[in-house]
């Protein structure tokens, strides 16, 4: 390991100098000098491993000097040595410390460099230690015991073991996958589809590999003409799932509209987050939760009555009103004598009856493909709309922030109830900026917003 410390003031632009020759880089600012050491502005460390070290350190404080003037530079296999080297040289020149040789360079050389605390240096030159060779000498446990836990470090320090990491690993690419088409240009977006639906299995397998998720992916199309189409796609919420990812590429391919053939495709994943779920089957001995689950939902049945419900689909034209839950007596009977659910019968997922929370007789949605996701309760937001010529349009609307809105289809009235049940709502099936598809609708009593829900 090589290490590359710079000393000094360093000008502006210094960075670039610096990069232009080492892959990475640490600094340091210092507030001023301490009793024992001269002032450093900045301190400088560069990562010269698998690199010349001593060429590219000498190229770089060349350069340095001839725009400053006060740029000084150590080379060491540990960062205490490199730093003893750098402010132990004179201005514009460099120090090597030999391979191997950190500890016999550093013992000769006063307490100083050990940049120690005030307190522990004042104790270490009261016993007589003064110089790093000394403090190296003495035993650990002596040190830790006469001096403190604090002067350990030092001591290391003094024996040429610097456990610090000054540069860290760099974050990992962004998953990315890519086909250049070299002997033909595409215009069917079918056959772009298929090619995306491949490079997606990479990128989705390889997410799910590493339990992480992702919120956007950009879509970028190189042209035939040398330009470049490009579009971010946004889910929901965080997935790793194919077949989400796959529905949204689909849906921009289908309504493609670039001015040249394609020439490629690549598929970037701009950010991932770790995946905070795992879903499955509580019931399952897999998940090692079936026991504590079925003494649980006991202990509720005992204490609180009828606690798992299955939904029944209603005829009420109102989304939120629609489901009606009522006590599923297939299940609370099994687990009211401590059974094993399946053993005893108790009907899995897919032998539970389905239910479309978001269908309806006036509502038609083609739902293939799309999950409805209804909030419990409407929420206010405030909209911005443009008038029609019997009704308004909404053109954005606010919920965390402002949503700006490129398309809005409606409005689709509902209206019915007597006394104070009295409701009347024109619904609009509206698609955001960034491709989400939301359910929003204008309350025809006092004209307020509201967000009933979306679809992903």
């Amino acid at each position: 390991m090589s290490v590359i410390c710079l000393a000094g003031r360093l000008p502006d632009g210094w960075m670039d100098v610096v990069l232009a020759r080492v892959p990475r880089v640490a600094v340091e600012e210092e507030d001023g000098a301490s009793a024992t050491m001269p002032a450093h502005p900045r301190r400088v460390w560069a990562d010269g491993r698998g690199l010349r070290a001593e060429e590219a350190a000498r190229a770089i404080v060349l350069e340095l000097s001839e725009r400053a003037g006060q740029v000084r530079g150590g080379v060491a296999a540990v960062p205490v040595a490199a730093w003893a080297a750098a402010v132990g040289t004179d201005p514009g020149d460099v120090a090597i410390v030999r391979a191997g040789a950190d500890r016999v360079f550093l013992a000769p050389l006063p307490l100083a460099v050990l940049e120690l605390d005030a307190r522990v240096q004042l104790l270490l030159e009261g016993a007589g230690v003064e110089t790093c060779g000394a403090l190296a000498a003495l035993p650990r446990e002596a040190v830790e015991v006469r001096f403190g836990g604090d002067a350990v470090m030092s001591w290391k320090r003094a024996r040429a073991e610097d456990e610090r990491r000054l540069f860290h690993r760099p974050p990992p690419e962004p998953p990315h996958a890519g086909l250049d088409f070299v002997d033909y240009v595409v215009t069917d977006p079918e056959r772009l589809v298929f090619t995306a639906n491949a490079l997606l299995g990479h990128l989705c397998e390889g997410m799910s590999e590493r339990g992480a998720h992702a919120r956007n992916l950009t879509l970028t199309l190189p042209l035939a003409d040398g330009g470049v189409w490009r579009r971010t796609l946004k889910a929901a919420r965080p997935t790793a799932s194919r077949a989400t990812w796959l529905r949204l590429i689909r849906g921009v391919l289908e309504r493609l509209s670039i001015p040249d053939a394609v020439a490629g495709i690549e598929l970037r994943i701009d950010a991932t987050e770790p995946a905070t779920t795992i879903q499955g089957d509580l019931f399952d001995t897999g998940f090692g939760t079936a026991a504590g689950v079925e003494t649980a939902l006991t202990r509720l049945l005992e204490t609180q009555g009828d606690v798992v419900v299955r939904a029944d689909p209603g005829a009420h034209p109102l989304p939120e009103r629609r489901a009606v839950f009522r006590a599923d007596e297939r299940v609370l009977a099994p687990l009211a004598t401590m059974g094993n659910p399946r053993e005893a019968g108790v009907p899995s997922r897919s032998e539970l009856p389905e239910v479309d929370a978001g269908s309806s007789a006036w509502h038609p949605v083609d739902v293939s493909g799309l999950t409805l996701q209804l909030l419990p309760e409407p929420r206010p937001v405030q909209v911005e709309t443009i008038d029609r010529r019997d009704h308004v349009i909404p053109v954005r609307y606010r919920d965390d922030r402002w949503r700006p809105l490129v398309t809005a289809v409606g409005p689709e009235r509902v209206s019915g109830g007597l006394w104070d049940d009295v409701y009347a709502r024109e619904y609009f099936r509206c698609v955001t900026g960034d491709g989400r598809l939301v359910w929003l609708f204008r309350d025809g009593r006092d004209g307020r917003w509201y967000l009933q829900g979306w679809w992903d």
